[in-house]
């Protein structure tokens, strides 16, 4: 895969292992970087931003019902006497990294100790991976998804994932993930893989021939009109 860009990423090494395909380009220029010291996009930070945000509070107590953390609430709901116990939960994001056909789901949790309110606790948290996903949100190879977990905890196991507002404000489409905590997580030949797969798929899109019969056959050299006559 032949990537373009001005800026580098963790996983860009890769193309050095497995050689360029300069059949399968990732254009990628445009793209975003973002660091977890210092996150320029707006709302952003409460994911990955490891500073204290003027927003961030201590944990506080929940009922399992309340909790919004996925990890935290199946922890909850399979824990005897759950209705009369308490959980303490800090302040829980969602997002998704749509990387090609693959769905990597995260979930954030960050607080801040009552007596020391200058440390800034972050937990990331991988929740699952998708494969082979075929309603992907956006349009480029790879694309950061603020999302919301809505009625989840009312059915059997579902987790539904909905895009906040759904708008493109909240996108970050083609993120430079080197300075984030992904790369801890997601191995860089999983990114590379994923993106390398979506993109050679492009080049393979099956062709759909809308031409009638008539159409097929005057393009085989055959005329309609003396091809087809009832000769004696």
């Amino acid at each position: 895969m032949k990537i373009i860009d001005n800026k580098k990423d963790y996983y860009d090494y890769i193309s050095g292992i497995y050689g360029i395909d300069n059949l399968v380009v990732y254009d990628r220029r445009g793209s975003v970087t973002l660091n977890s010291g210092n996150i320029m996009l707006q709302g952003l930070d409460h994911y990955f931003s490891s500073k204290i945000l003027f927003t961030d509070k201590p944990l506080s107590e929940k009922r399992y019902w309340e909790l919004k953390s996925i990890i935290r609430y199946r922890e909850a709901k399979a824990a005897k006497n759950k209705f009369s116990k308490k959980w303490k939960e800090g302040d829980v994001y969602h997002f998704v990294l749509e990387v090609g056909h693959t769905h990597y789901r995260f979930e954030v949790e960050r607080w801040i100790e009552d007596k020391k309110q200058d440390n800034a606790h972050v937990e990331y948290r991988l929740i699952d991976t998708l494969n082979d996903v075929q309603k992907r949100y956006s349009n480029v190879p790879m694309c950061i998804i603020l999302c919301q977990v809505k009625d989840w905890r009312w059915t059997t196991d579902e987790v539904r994932w909905i895009e906040i507002d759904n708008t493109q404000l909240h996108r970050v489409e083609n993120p430079i993930l080197t300075d984030t905590f992904i790369t801890k997580i997601i191995p860089p030949a999983d990114i590379w893989q994923a993106l390398y797969d979506y993109l050679s798929s492009l080049k393979d899109k099956p062709f759909t021939d809308t031409r009638t019969d008539v159409e097929k056959l005057e393009s085989a050299g055959f005329d309609k009109i003396t091809s087809f006559r009832n000769v004696k």
